[in-house]
């Protein structure tokens, strides 16, 4: 398996996964990025919480660092045009930047995609096939394009639409490279696209080959 290349400093740590938390709510999340979290179908005091919340993070094996505790700054739902049930992942943004990074192989949306698909749209378990050891929740996190879009995931569009819906993941777990824009596509930015100067903004080289 490829590292994906980090400037780390002294202080950041590679783990094999992270056990990351979201209190008060008790909410799994996983560590995506070293200042974002992937919440696969969100629980209901995710998508209206009652206060402020704080991500705990355990690094996996444990012994390897301390827990850490950083308060969260935002949160974006993905999956529906107004934060609902129906809400099918969330993005969890840190006040802070984690010492921790977890070691994924390097991937794109289109292979997030095709595993979605395998998966019959369980998004926890399409994040282990990238390499992410996320836990087995009590529930799925299903993206529920049946619900959602009025797609059922044996249709002939439900590539398109997992396509679709793994577009926002892929923008913030930094081991995922999305499709590059269509020549008819407005260009972000500079500073919105976290792809502009490559696979991920901090890396100053691509991942290598296994």
């Amino acid at each position: 398996m490829s590292d994906w290349t980090d400037p780390m400093d002294e202080a950041t740590v590679l783990v094999t996964a992270a056990d990351v938390t979201l209190e008060p709510i008790g909410a799994r999340a996983l560590l995506v990025d070293r200042d974002a979290l992937l919440v696969p179908d969100p629980p209901p005091l995710l998508v209206r919480p009652p206060g402020a919340l704080v991500a705990v993070i355990a690094p996996v094996p444990a012994g390897c660092g301390p827990v850490e505790r950083i308060a969260v700054s935002d949160v974006e739902h993905l999956g529906s045009g107004e934060p609902a049930p129906g809400v099918r992942a969330s993005v969890v943004r840190l006040a802070g930047r984690s010492r921790y990074v977890v070691r994924a192989e390097p991937s794109t949306q289109r292979r997030l995609t095709e595993a979605l698909l395998a998966e019959d749209g369980d998004l926890w378990a399409a994040m282990r096939t990238l390499g992410y050891d996320a836990p087995v929740p009590e529930r799925p996190g299903k993206a529920r394009l049946d619900r959602a879009s009025g797609e059922s995931p044996e249709g002939s569009n439900a590539f398109e639409a997992f396509d679709a819906f793994a577009a926002g993941p892929c923008r913030v777990i930094r081991t995922c490279l999305p499709h590059p824009p269509r020549p008819d596509e407005p260009h972000p930015p500079h500073g919105d696209d976290p792809h502009r100067d490559g696979p991920h903004r901090d890396d100053p080289h691509p991942p290598t080959g296994p």
